[in-house]
């Protein structure tokens, strides 16, 4: 037989073995997520991404008809998703699930040269189960842009560790990975903190292919250009509209803007995600300190790499001082690939017991996080309560003074500001920070005399009181409930105006 056929044999064979990890990881991916399927409270913030796609299809505006400061690029993909019919709501998670499993597939393609196929395979699993433990069940946009940067990451390796690499070759992948970056950063610009990594990586493997400055330089610039083209379009687009202001103080201004969070209440979200954190960073430590990749022509590369990119994901964690749970998705891809040598270490079986024991307790407490978020936030029946209790009453706009924006949507309402995420009207840390005064947005909104009102009590302690009072007054002289939904803590209540009030 000879050796070019023998080859494509090998590598007929290779993309089977492939194909079979792909099937895996995807049935694996529904099997983690299905619990959520049709659960319209998973989180506010993906149910606010949800009504502004499609309020979009209705020729609504980011920006300047309804407000945040999330990339245009999330919103459009939303939008998209809104085409594929329904309410949009087990869409999106559909469309979530096959993000999260086409990046595990891609953290299983990058932790192979590492550790085999195997052990990438569970790290692939290992991914998806970790995106449910900090509210990545649903469709935060990590779960969307991991998948872009996973993919530039693997592109950036490619070029970092194949043999007799050219130079032509690594502008090929250095202009792939960067777009993929680019479009990350129209989901959510925390990935340009990767996309920094890669970039400097790329050009310390242009130049070793080819150390001549100009063309260092020519790389550079078209790998740049690449990257930022997706928000120069947008900037364009809203500069050709009249609106460039709006998408500048939105998309780069507003953040500086925002009040910043006690320095109690950060160290109580930084011990939250270690809680969460310390087993795959534990599991990441063993793989490097035993040295099991060693075992593979170009594992310590790989490994070198992976931990890297894990260090660059960490930057952009910490960069923004917020530490909210969702805020570490973007660890996720580059831990589960660094985890995946430790599966491979022979001696007292380690490997084969670590691997054991992080993918059943990574399946147990996916299941007790699910419960745990039903009983704090509710599901389909306590959003299904909402809705009937509102539509019969709802003459004009309703507001949504504290709940999910997603009830805009699915009760047809019109929108009484640009501000319908809850958020922007009533938490301290906001005000001064979305274009306009809390206090007087909110009491132009009341002088509507909106018809019902939603409420979710107790507020929370970082709200603004001050807005806090002017709304609870107002409830107070002119509304009554008319529908209270007991969840765990809380309560939601649904607040009808008296007539005549």
């Amino acid at each position: 037989m000879s050796r070019s056929l023998l080859k494509r044999l090998s590598t007929l064979d290779e993309r089977r073995r492939w194909a079979v990890v792909g099937l895996i990881l995807l049935l694996a991916a529904f099997a983690i997520r299905c619990a959520q399927f049709g659960n319209p409270l998973i989180h506010v913030d993906e149910n606010f991404y949800l009504l502004v796609g499609d309020r979009m299809l209705h020729g609504a505006v980011p920006y300047v008809d309804i407000w945040d400061r999330k990339p245009v690029g999330l919103f459009v993909l939303f939008a998209a998703i809104r085409l594929l019919g329904g309410d949009g709501i087990v869409q999106y998670q559909v469309v979530a699930t096959l993000f999260a499993a086409g990046t595990a597939m891609i953290v299983a393609r990058i932790a192979a040269p590492m550790a085999g196929l195997k052990a990438a395979t569970i790290a692939g699993v290992i991914y998806l189960l970790l995106l449910g433990l900090v509210g990545g069940s649903g469709g935060q946009a990590p779960v969307f842009y991991n998948l872009f940067v996973a993919g530039a990451a693997l592109a950036t390796l490619t070029a970092l560790t194949s043999r007799d690499v050219s130079a032509e070759r690594i502008r090929r992948e250095g202009a792939l990975a960067m777009g993929l970056i680019g479009l990350a950063m129209q989901l959510k610009y925390t990935a340009v903190f990767e996309g920094v990594f890669m970039g400097l990586a790329l050009m310390w493997a242009s130049w070793r292919a080819n150390p001549w400055p100009a063309r260092l330089a020519a790389d550079a610039a078209i790998w740049i250009a690449i990257a930022i083209a997706p928000t120069l379009i947008a900037w364009y687009w809203y500069a050709w509209i009249g609106h460039a202001d709006a998408f500048v103080y939105a998309n780069f201004l507003s953040i500086g803007d925002r009040s910043g969070a006690p320095a109690g209440e950060l160290a109580r979200r930084l011990a939250k995600a270690w809680k969460l954190l310390h087993v795959p960073v534990f599991a990441v430590v063993l793989a490097t300190l035993l040295e099991p990749w060693r075992r593979f022509p170009n594992g310590a590369a790989t490994m070198k790499f992976a931990l890297a990119w894990l260090a660059a994901a960490v930057v952009g964690y910490l960069a923004f001082g917020t530490y909210f749970d969702h805020y570490a998705l973007p660890l996720f891809a580059p831990l589960a690939a660094a985890c995946a040598p430790l599966f491979i270490y022979r001696p007292y079986r380690l490997g084969l017991v670590a691997a054991a024991l992080m993918l059943l307790s990574g399946a147990v407490a996916n299941g007790l996080v699910v419960r745990k978020m039903w009983l704090k936030r509710g599901h389909q029946a306590e959003m299904t309560a909402m809705v009937e209790a509102i539509r019969p009453r709802l003459k004009g706009c309703l507001y949504v003074w504290n709940g999910d924006p997603l009830l805009y949507h699915l009760t047809g309402s019109c929108l009484p500001t640009r501000y319908p995420f809850a958020g922007h009207l009533n938490l301290l840390r906001e005000n001064g920070a979305i274009g306009v005064d809390q206090a007087t947005e909110v009491k132009r909104i009341l002088a509507g005399r909106p018809r019902v009102i939603v409420d979710h009590e107790p507020a929370a302690r970082d709200f603004n009181f001050e807005v806090v009072a002017i709304v609870q007054a107002e409830l107070r002289r002119a509304y009554r409930p008319v529908k209270v939904v007991r969840l765990q803590r809380t309560r939601l209540i649904v607040y009808e105006r008296i007539p005549g009030r």
